[in-house]
């Protein structure tokens, strides 16, 4: 690893888990990805919305590092065990398909027609219908959160208040 930046998944694509639990990662996600920095292979978590989220290997790895490194309060470091037991490694085929594990999709309560998100660091993967319910809920306060990520990240040339 060079320089141990992770890779930045932005993005939403609608896709189909066929009859065998397979996902194909959309190819723009793919391409996002580099595996010498970022590893071929991902770890499928349960996200704490009740979403799959799929991060490339290593930068999974990167994760608990830092995470490792910096203390948790007490109440959290008891559910730290289903961050580990919960978590799977799943590896694309040649198609760039993964198998998602029938015990995860039932957690996550995923059916066959869902939406993939690129959240920085990991793609979330989310029942197409709450996806959309999620999206018409959260833009009458798009425009804040845009402007108060801009703020807290000190961006030169982001999006200004008119």
């Amino acid at each position: 690893m060079k320089d141990q930046e992770m890779a930045l998944l932005i993005g939403e694509f609608e896709t189909t888990i066929d009859a065998k639990h397979r996902l194909a990662v959309n190819s723009s996600f793919r391409e996002q990805i580099d595996p010498e920095e970022d590893g071929s292979n991902f770890i499928l978590v349960l996200g704490p919305d009740r979403h799959l989220w799929l991060y490339p290997d290593e930068s999974y790895r990167r994760l608990l590092a830092s995470l490792k490194r910096s203390p948790l309060p007490d109440r959290r470091t008891r559910r730290i065990d289903l961050l580990f037991a919960m978590a799977r490694l799943v590896k694309p085929d040649k198609q760039g398909r993964i198998v998602l594990p029938e015990k995860s999709m039932e957690r996550a309560v995923i059916s066959s027609e869902v939406t993939l998100t690129g959240v920085f660091d990991h793609i979330e993967i989310w029942p197409r219908a709450e996806w959309e319910r999620h999206v018409e809920e959260s833009l009458p306060t798009y425009g804040e959160v845009l402007y108060d990520a801009s703020d807290h990240l000190g961006a030169s040339g982001g999006p200004t208040e008119p």
